[in-house]
């Protein structure tokens, strides 16, 4: 169905959708022929010209979206919605169908839109892209066990348990392997992207200070003012090159993101947040090395390389884009921190999230190349300190 015939449908549907008895299966979206997440209502409306449409949906779980690679063709927004959240919106979408409980966006279409989704718990239905080769992955160790593998492409070393994981015996790198002992369930050789939590280094750690240990959630901070978040992103274009943490920018600043830097392939960075909580203003910056501290502070200093104010950006949301290409960057690793003001709102309830950063690939690379095959690491969640989902161990 076009996107014009469904205008007249999608209204009824949202009523419809609105009415289903607890016995009823919940409808569920895909975008992009990707993993299904429920929705709960969805709604499209034209404007008074004809000339722009948006298409809304709300899910339990939290869609994050951009558009990415080639030019956008159609002027019709997506914003996805999640009680309390201010979510990334994006364009793009030529194609809606609702049927049989599906409401399926871009199917078998290719478009500049791209988006991570998670379920309600944060969790995944499978950590590998629907455009790779693998499939699924066995666990024996229950929910926990399976989702905390899911954020991490890597192949447990042998006594390694994720009931009781060791995060300082995980690789903080997500794009690029020492091969002994640390090896990837998937190589990503054609684009690797990647959202990480990480931590400063624990006592009797062997990894690196200046790179921390990997962590199931981002380093946050709570202050009078702030909720402040930090999240790790690898990118990488082909082959793996060079060594496990040798991708950051070293000695005069790179060309910054804003310039209109020629590319291969691109990957953008989005944040979304607890708009209840706090509010769309603040600032956030890239950083060559971990912080020793997370404050107020964090995007002043030597290690910071990009900064900006979160003002004027669609609903505060981070919008940045890291171009790779085979002349100029091939790899690139980076600290992303966002300062971000509270609003005087109430505070999310026990092991609800405050905030995310997803990286989010290019589709076409995705869908011709296997590119980002491993998806379960490309979205990380952030939360009051202490705090986390309820398969994490959080009580609430």
């Amino acid at each position: 169905m076009s996107v014009k015939k469904f205008a007249a449908t999608a209204l009824a549907a949202t009523a419809a959708a609105s009415m289903l008895s607890p016995a009823t299966a919940a409808p569920s979206l895909t975008i992009n022929d990707g993993a299904p997440v429920d929705i709960q209502t969805f709604s499209y409306v034209t404007d008074a010209g004809g000339l722009a449409s948006t298409l809304k949906v709300s899910t339990p779980g939290y869609v994050f979206c951009a558009n990415v690679g080639s030019a956008t063709a159609t002027p019709i927004n997506m914003q996805p919605q999640h009680d309390r959240w201010a979510l990334p919106s994006a364009s793009d979408v030529p194609t809606v169908v609702y049927t049989g409980g599906v409401l399926a966006i871009n199917k078998q279409v290719e478009t500049s839109l791209a988006c991570q989704v998670r379920g309600a718990l944060g969790e995944l239905r499978s950590p590998f892209s629907g455009f790779g080769d693998m499939l699924f992955r066995d666990s024996w160790e229950g929910l926990l066990g399976q989702q905390l593998a899911n954020l991490v492409n890597w192949q447990p070393v042998p006594a390694f348990s994720w009931s009781e994981p060791d995060w300082t015996q995980i690789p903080n790198d997500s794009c690029t392997w020492d091969l002994d002992p640390n090896v990837p369930v998937s190589r990503e050789d054609s684009l690797c992207a990647a959202a990480a939590g990480v931590r400063p280094v624990a006592g009797g750690s062997q990894n690196d200070a200046r790179y921390g240990d990997r962590a199931p959630t981002m380093w946050t901070s709570s202050t009078t003012s702030n909720f402040v978040y930090l999240a790790r992103v690898d990118t990488r274009f082909g082959v793996p090159i060079g060594a496990p943490n040798g991708h950051f920018s070293e000695g005069a600043p790179p060309t910054l993101p804003t310039q209109q830097q020629a590319s291969t392939v691109d990957v953008e960075i989005r944040d979304a947040y607890d708009s209840t909580y706090l509010s769309a203003s603040g600032t956030y910056c890239f950083l060559r090395q971990l912080p020793t501290t997370l404050d107020d502070n964090v995007c002043s200093g030597s290690d910071v390389y990009y900064s900006h104010s979160l003002a004027g950006n669609p609903g505060g949301i981070l919008s940045e884009r890291i171009p790779l290409s085979v002349g100029f960057t091939q790899a690139a690793s980076l600290y992303v921190a966002v300062v971000r003001q509270k609003s005087g709102g109430s505070s999310p309830a026990a092991c609800q999230p405050t905030a995310a950063i997803a990286a989010i690939a290019d589709p076409s690379v995705s869908r011709h190349e296997g590119g980002d095959e491993f998806i379960g690491d490309d979205v990380v969640f952030g939360f009051r300190p202490g705090d986390s989902f309820q398969w994490m161990g959080c009580v609430p």
